[in-house]
């Protein structure tokens, strides 16, 4: 088992979370702080999480 010190530098290099498959809580917080300042519907869309098609 890896130590404390080295899962919480995995955990806070959005690389980590990239190679997973996964947005870092960073880009999480970031996501949300933009839709919650602009005003705009609190609920999840479509192009939250899905690129569109070329």
């Amino acid at each position: 088992m890896r130590e404390p010190t080295a899962m919480q530098e995995l955990r806070a290099d959005p690389l980590e979370w990239h190679r997973r498959g996964m947005s870092s809580p960073v880009e999480i917080d970031r996501i949300v702080m933009s839709r919650v300042g602009l005003g705009t519907s609190a609920d999840p869309t479509y192009a939250d999480f899905f690129l569109a098609a070329a």
